[in-house]
């Protein structure tokens, strides 16, 4: 499958996750506090994210440590806004990707990566917007509405966390053009706002995920590359 094509594809999912989970939908995570810790392992859905905001409500909660392939990002996005309130520190032991790389790990503020690439992007809703305002996808109507109330969402989010959100999804097109889901450096993650990130283990002892690329970024061609997003019609 060609690159955009097979993005297309991964952003359907992500987009069909803008929505409410329906029957079909896999369960959502399990969490619980262990300590002063909120422990968070599997998807991430309105169930799961509405555990983890009352187990929030005790305040000796500092840390929130996450094993997540992603979810619903309303869910994701309620939790990034208290995380990032409640300025708890981040843990991921081994994997946090879609919407939990795109909003619960820039949340938080001291981040602490088990492994190299254990944080994954591949698009937010700002990509989804893109994609079909240069006529690349051809989502319908309904579909584009979610799409657009979710990017000012994660807008307003960006904002608040100081965090430039084209770190989501600008290795989604030229000239990188990744397929699947790309890792940052800790020194690319900083560039883009992403910062009091450290790694457990050291890069060059990485074994690697077949389906993450390392991606490294070109400062001034990313800005030649950034493209006009609209967050209305």
């Amino acid at each position: 499958m060609r690159p955009v094509l097979r993005g297309i594809a991964a952003l359907a999912v992500l987009l069909a996750c803008a929505g409410h989970a329906d029957a079909q939908a896999p369960a959502d995570a399990r969490a619980e506090a262990v300590g002063d810790a909120v422990v968070f392992d599997g998807r991430i859905g309105a169930g799961s994210a509405a555990d983890f905001l009352r187990l929030l409500q005790d305040p000796k909660i500092k840390r929130l440590v996450i094993t997540s392939g992603g979810g619903l990002v309303d869910a994701a996005l309620d939790m990034a806004f208290a995380i990032h309130e409640r300025q708890l520190d981040v843990e991921v032991p081994t994997s946090c990707r879609s919407s939990c790389a795109n909003y619960i790990f820039p949340a938080a503020r001291h981040k602490t990566l088990g492994r190299h690439g254990a944080v994954a992007w591949h698009g937010d809703m700002a990509h989804v917007l893109h994609l079909q305002q240069t006529g690349q996808a051809n989502w319908n109507e309904s579909q584009m509405d979610s799409a657009r109330r979710l990017a000012r969402r994660e807008t307003e989010f960006f904002g608040r966390a100081g965090v430039d959100g084209f770190v989501c999804w600008f290795a989604k097109i030229e000239p990188h053009q990744v397929e699947d889901f790309y890792a940052l450096s800790v020194e690319d993650m900083e560039g883009f706002g992403i910062r009091e990130v450290s790694v457990r283990d050291e890069p060059a002892g990485r074994q690697g995920d077949k389906d993450v690329v390392d991606v490294r970024v070109d400062r001034a061609g990313l800005e030649a590359a950034r493209p006009r997003v609209r967050l209305d019609r």
